[in-house]
């Protein structure tokens, strides 16, 4: 029945070209590791937690402290071929620092391809801007609010391009490691605890097969409550919903409708207890969600 159950997360919790999705909002408070396959403790390091002190969408993010131990990695499987984009948003503090990087390999430490500074960080960056290490390239960021990032990666040609809250901050530069070595693959993104000044949330992390316009990253974001359900599940979204399936934990489909409307709610009151998986369809998007009746 295990291995049954995972399968049905693997093949309804994607849509057409994503790889994973995760807006932490089907999570329970605190470590993150243990309720994702998708996100790994940096070894000798502790986790991150999920909070409800800042979100994005929903009612939860990720938490990465002050403590400079907080650490976490977010697989991506190793990709070496084709073109892949990386998102997620990002909320500084002001006056506080933030950091990621990209990882050559699933493996922490491999290989750093790029370290990401959000602000004036014990190791690199300025004041107000979201620094680049291999090239020096800066740009400005917001704090005290959420802000886009977002990475396409093209294996191919090995190059990189990234944006932050929309603006174009890297345009094809060489995707190598910190040092110019050759990169290899996209292994992973790592979330750290910089510095003691460290203080950023993470929310709606996303990584796809392709390209992702900046408006299909974040317009067709939509959450669901109350979750656990007893009667209507209510979908917030920011335009019409198409479709809305629902599956078990089986992978048998036990719902399907097409609302066409924005912020539909679908009757889950005569649903047995257990555990669900939403799959809503906005324009060409189809994200899914964990629900627990």
């Amino acid at each position: 029945m295990k291995k049954n159950y995972f399968l049905a997360i693997a093949l309804i919790a994607f849509s057409v070209n994503a790889q994973y999705e995760i807006n932490f909002d089907d999570m329970s408070l605190g470590p993150v590791s243990p309720q994702s396959v998708y996100v790994e403790v940096w070894p000798g390091a502790l986790d991150c937690n999920v909070v409800i002190d800042e979100a994005y969408s929903g009612d939860n993010s990720m938490y990465v402290g002050n403590n400079q131990l907080d650490d976490v990695v977010f697989l991506l499987d190793n990709k070496n071929s084709g073109v892949w984009t990386v998102g997620f948003y990002m909320y500084v503090y002001s006056g506080s620092t933030g950091f990621w990087n990209i990882q050559d390999n699933e493996i922490p430490g491999v290989q750093w391809n790029g370290q990401f500074f959000a602000g004036t960080t014990a190791s690199g960056g300025s004041e107000g801007n979201i620094t680049h290490d291999e090239t020096g390239l800066t740009i400005p960021y917001p704090s005290d609010q959420w802000f886009e990032v977002r990475h396409e990666i093209d294996l191919n040609a090995m190059t990189m391009s990234a944006w932050i809250d929309g603006a174009l901050f890297l345009d094809n530069v060489p995707y190598v490691g910190t040092g110019g070595a050759p990169a290899n693959a996209l292994g992973s993104i790592n979330f750290y605890s910089i510095d003691t000044n460290n203080n950023y949330f993470v929310d709606d992390f996303i990584f796809v097969e392709g390209t992702l316009s900046t408006s299909d990253f974040s317009s067709n974001a939509f959450t669901v409550h109350p979750n656990p359900v007893k009667n209507n599940l209510n979908i917030n979204s920011n335009e019409a919903v198409s479709k809305v399936a629902i599956y078990n934990v089986l992978g048998q489909k036990v719902h399907v409708s097409s609302p066409n409307a924005i912020s539909p709610s679908v009757n889950m009151s005569t649903f047995k207890s257990g555990i669900y998986f939403v799959e809503v369809t906005i324009g060409n998007t189809t994200k899914t969600v964990k629900v627990v009746k």
